[in-house]
């Protein structure tokens, strides 16, 4: 999964440090590895795996299967820093003063708000974070995360909509309300939920926008408006006159986006970041700063496990060219 060669290459003497142990860096210190380089790859969590072992569920990549492959790295000679906080323990630039190349690959670990009035409201929560408490308190790191009322509403229609989904028929006996503002044809999981809809696992309300989380003292439901169907999802929207009704719900878990989050210690570096927290690089995957590359989600924006992955291996070769530029 992560290895990909039969045998290391003889050591070229370079000491690689990436920041976060996710797909993305996964991938990149494999391909780094088999090149010959001394790989070390620090991440907050306390295993390595990132979205792999701590977000994403088991019944979509096999938690063992993920755990093997990392094995795979240290027996190639990668070693990992798990629990190392690289803004909170560590700075990138401590870093950059004591290896020959850095890597970011710290991927997308902030989830996009609905900014509706009620969002604060108790039973409101996040896709990103009540996956991450579940795997957490499966792999015996932390407490339950909250239990679900009987009425879920999810909105969204990317992979985390459907991994908050799958969760909630498999693991709780629900069936949600999937609502997602446009046709769910042109959803970034249309294949994965129309599944999920097929299998009769969810109830799908598409071409619907939230304006609000109704409710008191906490969730009582989520006021929408019909909008017409568009056939991309770089159209406009434009709601239906008069189409306003409320989906009765006692939780609401929002699933619409994913931010990048770079290591806040970038903006000492004067590394260049987009408005929308991608981390900005050449062709090459390098940074504005010499020696200072990233990969994966915070380099690309949110996108899936093998894109990441891809980004990784792509960026090793821009790494592995830059050390040997520099004999």
């Amino acid at each position: 999964m992560f290895v990909r060669c039969p045998a290391k290459a003889p050591p070229t003497g370079y000491r690689v440090a990436v920041v976060g142990a996710g797909p993305a860096g996964l991938a990149l210190a494999g391909e780094l590895a088999c090149r010959g380089h001394e790989v070390h790859v620090f991440d907050r969590l306390p295993e390595p795996g990132g979205m792999l072992v701590f977000v994403i569920p088991s019944f979509r990549f096999r938690k063992d299967v993920v755990r093997k492959s990392i094995g795979d790295l240290e027996k190639l000679g990668v070693e990992f820093h798990a629990g190392v906080d690289v803004g909170l323990h560590l700075r990138v630039g401590d870093l950059l003063k004591s290896y020959d190349a850095v890597v970011v690959a710290t991927g997308t670990w902030r989830s996009a708000k609905l900014g509706v009035k009620g969002e604060e409201l108790p039973g409101v929560y996040y896709a990103l974070e009540w996956l991450h408490s579940r795997a957490l308190h499966e792999l015996g790191y932390g407490p339950p995360p909250p239990a679900p009322g009987s009425r879920v509403v999810v909105v969204g229609g990317g992979l985390s909509a459907v991994d908050a989904c799958e969760t909630l028929a498999r693991l709780y006996g629900i069936k949600p309300v999937l609502v997602y503002r446009r046709p769910l044809s042109v959803a970034p999981a249309a294949r994965e939920l129309a599944i999920l809809r097929e299998r009769g696992l969810i109830e799908v309300v598409e071409s619907a926008l939230p304006l609000e989380v109704v409710g008191s003292e906490r969730v009582e439901g989520l006021r929408v408006a019909s909008v017409k169907p568009t056939r991309t999802r770089a159209e406009a929207l434009e709601i239906v006159p008069g189409s306003e009704r409320v989906i009765e719900a006692d939780t609401v878990i929002v699933a619409t986006g994913l931010h990048p989050t770079p290591p806040p210690s970038l903006a000492e570096l004067g590394v260049e970041v987009a408005p929308d927290g991608r981390i900005v690089t050449d062709g090459n995957f390098m940074t504005s700063v010499p020696g200072l590359f990233a990969a994966g989600d915070v380099a690309l924006g949110a996108s899936n496990v093998h894109r990441a992955m891809e980004s990784g291996r792509r960026a090793a070769l821009g790494v592995d060219a830059y050390l040997r530029e520099r004999r």
